[in-house]
């Protein structure tokens, strides 16, 4: 495949387009609009020089095959916590951000945000995640709440920047009495008070069991899907444009730089 020819040819369809506005705009009388449209055309007949000249020759060279040849083994028992932990984040990542709706028998409402929500079975359909526990034992409320009421709804979230701010709000420690929605901002949905209007897509669950793990204080937690929270009726074959932890605790929109589809699992 040609690579500099695809990209040579787009650019220069994109100046055709920016010539046939300039002569609009000529053509109204609106020749003081269109110094920006020429400087485009300048930037791409540039561009398009040195994918001809050899000058961006470098950037088509292909990507050296990855090889664990001279890879180095890191005993995990013997990282420090801190490290350990962001080594497995950035390596089992992207996740997709969840936050986890719930309420306590009295009607109090919690928001908290989890990267450890897992699909394991489509039939029935269930989900997993783990719960861990503050310095003193204490588990979240999160956790309390589900083995009090048995229901969560986990939403996916827009990938923006106030998105981001609100969730971090929704992470920080409060009196069980005082509740993430008011730092948030997120608003309810009129006919369920545990949905967020500004969630992408959310998920509710029936709380099932939590079970310990093996050496850990965190407690994994098993759900049954109940129902799905969607505005579309297409299903998102290619997912959805929702925030994601990749790396230790940054959050980046889901990756959507190219896809290819597999199907072999489908034989059976």
């Amino acid at each position: 495949m040609d690579e500099k020819g695809i990209i040579a040819d787009y650019l220069r369809k994109c100046n055709a387009y920016a010539e046939a506005s300039i002569a609009r705009k000529e053509a109204r009388g609106e020749s003081d609009e269109t110094a920006a449209w020429k400087s485009y055309i300048e930037f791409n007949e540039h561009a398009i020089t040195e994918l001809g000249n050899g000058k961006l020759d470098a950037w088509f060279t292909p990507s050296p095959t990855p090889s664990m040849t001279g890879a180095l083994r890191m005993d995990a028992e013997e990282m420090e916590h801190p490290v350990r932990a962001g080594w497995l984040s950035g390596l089992l990542s992207p996740r997709p951000l969840v936050i986890a709706s719930t309420q306590d028998a009295d009607g109090n409402l919690n928001l908290a945000p989890y990267t450890s929500v897992m699909a394991v079975s489509t039939g029935p359909p269930l989900l997993i995640a783990s719960f861990s526990c503050n310095r003193e034992g204490k588990y979240r409320d999160t956790l309390l709440n589900l083995r009090s009421t048995k229901r969560a709804i986990l939403h996916m979230m827009p990938s923006n920047f106030e998105t981001v701010k609100a969730i971090d709000e929704t992470a920080a420690p409060l009196p069980k009495d005082e509740s993430e929605w008011n730092m948030a901002g997120f608003t309810h949905h009129p006919d369920e008070p545990l949905l967020i209007n500004e969630s992408v897509a959310a998920i509710e669950v029936e709380f099932l069991e939590d079970r310990p793990l093996p050496d850990a204080v965190a407690r994994l937690a098993v759900f049954r899907v109940k129902a799905l929270w969607t505005t579309s009726e297409t299903m998102p074959a290619e997912g959805l444009n929702v925030l994601c932890q990749h790396g230790h605790d940054r959050l980046t929109p889901a990756p959507a730089q190219w896809g290819e589809k597999v199907a072999k699992h489908y034989r059976r």
